[in-house]
């Protein structure tokens, strides 16, 4: 399997239609205009568990602003599309959601190839897109500027991880391993490149994701001689190498990037991972006082996933550019979201690059203890964590 984003929650998939569809939020108040956030998302196939997290999400924002801080005259709605994981629908969805005139934003989905090779249909219908659940490089990486996206981008996150671990533990030689696939590669680039910067020495090594030989890769591992590992993927496809390894007679330390932020990691590697770094661009929110009583409401709304907690932000950004500046239509809205602002969301204080990256992005690393996660440490300081 190719991993296409760190947020995938693997729930079971459900049923749902194939077309596109209307959900309509619920008000509390009278309203005379509806201002629409279009979701294209998958809603059925074996992605629809996790289509259906990002929905949730943008659901409990749009709720809980109307409920709090609508206004008489207009309210915030949403219009769901099923991408059916699929590029000729996701495409097809851009332009079924341009011919509806209350729709000013669109809110993607996770999946960083079928997004990235949508872009010039979101660009043709001048229609802004929120990424939530993807942290692909490729999506701010060709130049449109009405795409702007939450997550840490992986390139970002090598390099994170590299200053982190230069100061953390100061390894003298590391080796950052890949799979060919959707996700990693990058990630480990970025960690090579900021390593001798960090102070130690580091190589990438990259073997195939399908039909892989750990066994073999464990080798060219250890004979690179390295006392650090860091594993950029997903614990499904990179996992098995930490066993490999230790058979191979690995003695040094692991670390890896935010593809093993889940329970199967801590289930199946969890003795390996003791007391190593993992990362993750899903803040502790536990420890953000200002958005207690926001997360109190999404709890009760919904389950707390980084997909969710992504989407929501995605749906705060949006309803604040429109909040801002008036905006009722997608091309005013447009003009909002690429002027410079800061959105404060449940997920962190966000500004954007003019290509659509947080200009200030963040990781948060963790570290297995007693068979848990435990938090350590931001990439950097910031006022929303306590």
């Amino acid at each position: 399997m190719k991993r296409r984003s760190f947020l995938l929650s693997g729930a079971a998939a459900g049923a749902a239609a194939a077309a596109p569809h209307a959900a309509r939020a619920q008000f509390t108040q009278p309203f005379q205009q509806a201002i629409t956030i279009g979701l294209n998302v998958p809603l059925s196939g074996d992605k629809a568990a996790a289509g259906r997290e990002i929905v949730n999400g943008v659901q409990a924002a749009i709720d809980e602003n109307n409920r709090y801080g609508g206004t008489f005259g207009s309210a915030f709605t949403t219009r769901l599309f099923d991408d059916m994981d699929a590029l000729a629908q996701a495409m097809l969805n851009v332009q079924f959601a341009s011919s509806d005139a209350t729709i000013v934003a669109m809110v993607g989905g996770f999946d960083g190839s079928l997004i990235t090779a949508s872009l010039n249909s979101y660009a043709n219908a001048r229609m802004p897109l929120i990424v939530p659940g993807s942290t692909a490089d490729s999506i701010t990486a060709r130049g449109y500027n009405n795409v702007w996206r939450l997550p840490t981008k992986d390139s970002l996150e090598g390099q994170l991880f590299a200053r982190f671990i230069g100061r953390k533990d100061r390894p003298k030689k590391a080796v950052a391993v890949a799979q060919d696939g959707d996700y990693g590669m990058d990630v480990a680039q970025g960690f090579v490149n900021q390593a001798r910067p960090s102070g130690f020495e580091a190589e990438g090594y990259n073997f195939p994701i399908d039909k892989p030989d750990y066994a073999r890769a464990a080798q060219v591992v250890l004979g690179l001689k390295p006392d650090l590992v860091y594993l950029c993927g997903v614990t499904g496809d990179m996992g098995p190498l930490v066993p490999a390894l230790q058979q191979a007679g690995y003695k040094g330390k692991f670390a890896a990037s935010q593809g093993f932020y889940n329970n199967a990691a801590l289930k199946t590697y969890g003795d390996a991972f003791t007391g190593a770094y993992i990362s993750t661009s899903f803040p502790p929110l536990e420890r953000a006082p200002d958005v207690a009583n926001q997360l109190a409401d999404f709890k009760a709304r919904t389950a707390l996933t980084a997909l969710s907690v992504f989407a929501y932000s995605a749906a705060q950004v949006v309803m604040s550019a429109v909040r801002r500046t008036g905006a009722t239509n997608r091309l005013a809205t447009l003009s909002a979201l690429q002027s410079p602002a800061t959105y404060n969301t449940i997920a962190g204080s966000f500004q954007f690059s003019p290509l659509g990256d947080p200009v200030d992005p963040n990781l948060y690393f963790y570290t297995v203890k007693d068979g848990k996660f435990k938090y350590v440490a931001p990439s950097h300081a910031t006022p929303f964590l306590l």
